[in-house]
């Protein structure tokens, strides 16, 4: 009588349900804030919360689990509250005062596009969640009324030194901080497309030879007698 075969060994068959995919990968919430800093600063306010989670490796449930939203996660990535930022504003004012005319504006400048770069982003992001934004109380009014106060006392004080031409303080300070907006914005809206491209340096050196020259022929330059010489209200 033949002896019964044994069955030659054979790999096991794979299994017929899907593996699954196991524990989620383990990151701290430090590491997924520097994650997410590296895709803001790449992508600005277009980065979104899926970008982040793939380039940290992790789900976006994750993201959301850690931050509730897309606002939250940019103002702790970035380390920026928008409470601070009329404080951060006027920072960018301190030690300039000793410095020649010149060096001063341009150093302004480059702290005030340093702090718009980062708020910009944010306050369009609150813009279009509204239930991030909150309500613009007294006390945040204040802090605004207060930087644009010091920003045209410094200005008045040059003015009172001769080192820039009598005219409303007021109003050289809202241009100038307004030149600044204007520009974080069109660097935020029309990046990388290009458009409008201009050059840090050269925007922040244009800016302030035309501050300090004026636009008119020297000769032209109106000299109005009692000329405002006005501050903020307070």
């Amino acid at each position: 009588m033949a002896a019964r075969r044994t069955p030659a060994s054979v790999p096991s068959s794979p299994p017929s349900e899907k593996a699954g995919r196991g524990r989620p990968p383990v990151i701290s919430s430090e590491r997924l804030l520097e994650v997410a800093r590296e895709v803001f600063l790449e992508r600005g306010m277009r980065a979104t919360t899926s970008e982040v989670a793939e380039r940290a490796g992790v789900s976006e449930g994750t993201v959301f689990h850690r931050f509730k939203s897309k606002v939250v996660l940019f103002r702790e990535a970035m380390h920026f509250d928008p409470e601070q930022l009329p404080q951060l504003m006027g920072n960018t004012i301190d030690g300039i005062e000793q410095l020649e005319i010149r060096e001063a504006l341009i150093k302004l400048a480059t702290g005030l596009l340093d702090v718009g770069r980062v708020a910009m982003p944010l306050m369009m992001m609150t813009w279009s969640n509204p239930d991030e934004c909150g309500t613009q109380d007294e006390k945040k009014r204040a802090g605004y009324r207060e930087v644009t106060k010091r920003f045209a006392t410094f200005f008045e004080q040059k003015m009172n030194e001769g080192k820039l031409r009598r005219m409303d303080a007021e109003i050289f300070t809202r241009a100038f901080m307004g030149s600044i907006h204007h520009y974080c914005m069109t660097e935020l809206t029309q990046q990388n497309t290009g458009e409008f491209a201009l050059p840090e340096g050269m925007f922040v050196r244009g800016l302030v030879d035309l501050f300090l020259t004026g636009a008119a022929p020297q000769q032209e330059i109106p000299t109005p007698a009692g000329s405002a010489r006005r501050l903020v209200r307070g």
